[in-house]
Order: structure tokens, then C-alpha cells, then sequence
């Protein structure tokens, strides 16, 4: 700021600002000098949010090396130093082309003195993520590949990053910018392609795609809380041949998730023992598995390893005063899901879950002068539909 006021003396004070050569109309440069008067006084009252705007709209409108004091001096009052940086840059270009050594000393050493304050921003794009076609933007502004792997000075505050190519999945990160000598460096990763996930170059989770800053802090913005789903099913488990119910709990984050699955076979397997005797059992089954998450659109596909646990519980008629008996079984699979999206917090869920548990991995149901009864399927087989509610927690 005292700088900038020291440059403003050697122009000439507060006086206005020496306006281009008639380059714009006439209409615009009495616009730019109107809006300049009104800026100045502005900043003079350290109304500094409403003095910007109109400084910077008389650059805009006419070019002039004052105006251009005046606004830099304006930007460092906000704090927004990249932006001061660049407009003394560009005073002592056009004290170059003005042949006032003077002012371009001055401004010189404004610039050298913001060079340690000013805070950076690094897009680094690995050569395995730079695909044909891809564009890489800040804020909206497109970047040419001669500016990745560049510290570019920015202003404090967030600032987005995007990556986009045809075919791909487009890719952003929010960046929170500090306000003084912030170095903050950010990998764009390989954009997967339509229906797959996402990847980062070296592998990693690429949401915020390995943002740091130059001590190796995280720079990243606040990770989203992680989705938690509930789907309610009705169906058929193959292997009993029984109508079945079912709920599913499952928490998933960043394409990788686990999910708790219990069912209830609502019909129960019987078996005629003797002309009297009947046995029967009733099947509760829970399954544990890790999925990865694949999205197409509105559909999402989860396909992972699941676990099984199952409990038989059996009950006899007219065989005498025999107890109720249990066993357990044990299995391993293939839990699979399909939903489609209805709404933000509704989807039509697919389930399914295919499990081998060979005979030898489950007990028995044995009764005396009879042998074993209602012996376990070696394929358990799940299929069901219903809503799943999603909730972010």
C-alpha cells in the first residue's frame, strides 16, 4: 500500500488518471473518469468493497496507468495479493512503453516486495492422466499444458479445479487457499472411463487426488460424510425353495464399501419321518461382505467376496417329547447389487448373493434309529428387490 501511494505521488496524486488515445468511445472514457472520481473517493473513505468494482469497471472501460494504481492499491487492502502482483506487473510494462523509468522503479519494487507473501497454486498432471483431449480449467479458466506443473500466484480463498475429456468421467477438487505464502500442489487424476471408477496416476483415492501444501499438509477440502444405505427386500433363497425376506445395512465411501445382510425364510423345509413324525426347520441367514462400487448413469453396481452365516432351527412333531435343535452353517461367495436411482434418497435395489457350503462345513440334525434329516444344500442362492434409503450421516 505505501508503494502504491509513493507511485500514485510520482503520477501525479489523486488527480486523474492519463486516459488512453481514443481508443474506446468517447461515452466509455467519460464512463471510466466518472467511475474513477467515484473509486477514488471511495478508498479514500476505506469503503474498499464498494471502490473495487467501479475502479476495476473504469480499467476495464478505458485503460490508464492511474486507474490501475488505484485499483491494485484496492486489491491489497482485500487482501487479494496475486492480483495486486499482477497489476504492478503490468505497470511497469506500461511504464516501459511510457518512458517513465521512474514509475516502473516504484512498481519494480512492489512486485519484488509481494513475491515471498504470495500464495500459489501447482496443477501437476502425470503424464499417465494426460489423455488425448483432456482440458484441465481453474475456476472455470482453461489451462494450456504449458501452464500444469507451474506455481501460479492466486488469491486467498477456494479455488476449483477441473479436468474433463471425451468419454471420460470428469474430475474437480475445491482447494481452500491461505492468505499469505500458501504453496498448495494438486495431482489431477486419470480420468476413468464412462461407467468406471475414478483413479488416481499413483493409484491412491483420487477425490481430492493427493492435494498437499509445501510443509505436506493436506490441503484438500472437507471430505463428504460417507453414504449409508438401507434396502428392505423380498425373495426367493434358491436353496431352501422358500419365499424370503430380507434387509441389507451397507456403508460405502469413495467406490469401496462393506454390507450386513440378513434373511428370513419365511416357508420352513419339513421331512416325513415315519408315517406320523415330521420334522421341520426354520432358516435365518447373515452375510458379510466388502463390494466395489461401479456407477453407469443412475445405476450403481456393487460386486464383492461376502461370507455366510446361517442358522437352522428345528422343530418335530410326533416323534415323541425330542427337543428343539439348532445348527449352524457356514459358506463363502458372491454378494452382488444392482440399484437404480429414483431419487437422492430412494433407489430400487437388486440383490443377490450365491454361496458354497459344502456339508462338512455345517452340523446336523440326527434322530435316534432314523440318521440324519433335512440335510443342508451345498449352494445357498439369495435374490431379492425392494427399496434401499440412503442417508448421509
Amino acid at each position: 500500500m505505501l508503494v502504491a501511494l509513493i507511485i500514485l505521488t510520482v503520477v501525479g496524486g489523486w488527480g486523474g488518471p492519463a486516459r488512453g488515445d481514443g481508443r474506446g468511445h468517447e461515452t466509455d472514457v467519460a464512463l471510466a473518469e466518472a467511475l474513477f472520481q467515484q473509486g477514488k473517493r471511495l478508498l479514500e473513505k476505506g469503503d474498499v468493497a464498494a471502490a473495487c468494482p467501479k475502479l476495476a469497471e473504469s480499467q476495464r472501460l478505458d485503460e490508464a496507468t492511474g486507474t490501475l494504481l488505484a485499483l491494485a492499491m484496492c486489491h491489497e487492502s482485500e487482501g487479494r495479493l496475486a492480483s495486486v502482483w499482477a497489476e504492478y506487473a503490468e505497470v511497469v510494462a506500461r511504464a516501459q512503453t511510457e518512458g517513465r523509468t521512474d514509475r516502473e522503479r516504484a512498481a519494480r519494487q512492489s512486485v519484488r516486495a509481494l513475491e515471498p507473501r504470495l500464495s500459489t497454486l501447482t496443477i501437476v498432471v502425470p503424464d499417465a492422466a494426460a489423455i488425448d483431449g483432456l482440458e484441465v480449467a481453474r475456476d472455470g479458466v482453461p489451462l494450456n499444458a504449458a501452464g500444469w506443473s507451474t506455481a501460479v500466484p492466486v488469491d486467498p480463498g477456494p479455488h476449483v479445479v477441473t479436468a474433463r475429456a471425451p468419454g471420460r468421467i470428469s474430475w474437480s477438487a475445491s482447494l481452500p487457499i491461505g492468505a499469505v505464502a500458501d504453496r498448495v500442489t494438486v495431482t489431477v487424476p486419470v480420468l476413468a472411463l464412462e461407467g468406471l471408477p475414478l483413479a488416481s496416476a499413483d493409484g491412491r483415492d483420487p477425490t481430492l487426488a493427493g492435494s498437499v501444501r509445501a510443509d505436506g499438509s493436506a490441503a484438500a477440502a472437507a471430505r463428504g460424510p460417507a453414504p449409508v444405505t438401507i434396502a428392505i427386500v423380498a425373495g426367493v433363497a434358491a436353496g431352501s425353495t422358500s419365499p424370503a425376506v430380507g434387509a441389507e445395512l451397507a456403508v460405502g465411501r469413495r467406490g469401496w464399501g462393506g454390507a450386513l445382510r440378513a434373511a428370513w425364510l419365511a416357508g420352513s423345509r419339513q421331512e416325513q419321518v415315519d408315517t406320523e413324525g415330521e420334522v421341520a426347520m426354520q432358516t435365518y441367514a447373515v452375510r458379510a461382505c466388502g463390494f466395489r462400487r461401479f456407477r453407469a448413469g443412475p445405476v450403481a453396481l456393487e460386486v464383492g467376496p461376502e461370507a455366510l452365516l446361517e442358522l437352522d432351527r428345528e422343530q418335530t412333531t410326533g416323534l415323541g417329547s425330542l427337543p428343539p435343535a439348532s445348527r449352524a452353517a457356514w459358506g463363502v461367495g458372491l454378494a452382488g447389487t444392482a440399484d437404480f436411482r429414483l431419487a437422492s434418497w430412494l433407489s430400487l435395489s437388486v440383490v443377490a448373493s450365491a454361496d458354497y457350503a459344502p456339508s462338512d462345513w455345517a452340523g446336523t440334525f440326527e434322530i435316534a434309529n432314523h440318521g440324519e434329516v433335512l440335510r443342508p444344500a451345498s449352494f445357498r442362492i439369495l435374490l431379492g428387490v425392494g427399496p434401499r434409503f440412503a442417508f448421509d450421516w
